[in-house]
């Protein structure tokens, strides 16, 4: 049978056929139940790389759109800070604040899930004081907004810039 002997015994009450090719050599039988272990080993491997390349892909697709999304918001704070001394002086009207403060909000949601803990903080801190919520889901009317609190929103927000550019400019000196 060209090398290939055929063994036959007696299992229960069938009979079972082992085929021995090439001598007796045969893969021990451990063999197969590590080699189960592994493939599922490389899947996770393989599903854990996936995701940090995922991670690694956002961080810096994010990192660039921060850099588009912060002169925008600086020029809108500057238009607030405007805004504000205007409607102090009784030169101009709270709707300006309040148009102003509503631009920067929709800014500010957008840059949110591009940042870092750090300023995610000063972020959120300033984002609160906008949206002023007054229960859990119910945030408050941006034409509710008095001076002082428009001038509290500004400063937060003057200082929240500068933070993110300073880490913007390090990220950006880093992968050079």
């Amino acid at each position: 049978m060209n090398g290939i002997i055929k063994e036959e015994r007696e299992c229960g009450s069938r009979v079972a056929y082992r085929e021995l090719a090439m001598g007796d050599l045969a893969l021990p039988s451990w063999f197969s139940g590590a080699a189960d272990v592994l493939s599922v080993l490389g899947f996770i491997i393989t599903g854990w790389v996936g995701w940090q390349a995922r991670a690694l892909k956002e961080y810096f697709f994010n990192r660039v759109r921060i850099g588009e999304i912060l002169p925008e918001i600086s020029k809108d704070s500057e238009e607030l800070l405007k805004a504000i001394r205007e409607w102090e002086n009784s030169t101009g009207d709270a709707q300006r604040v309040h148009l102003a403060i509503s631009q920067i909000k929709g800014r500010l949601s957008n840059l949110k899930g591009k940042l870092k803990s750090d300023e995610k903080r000063s972020l959120t801190i300033v984002l609160a004081k906008v949206e002023r919520r007054r229960f859990y889901f119910f945030s408050g009317k941006v034409s509710e907004i008095t001076q002082a609190d428009a001038w509290e929103i500004a400063r937060d927000l003057n200082s929240m810039i500068v933070q993110v550019e300073s880490g913007h400019k390090d990220s950006n000196w880093r992968q050079r």
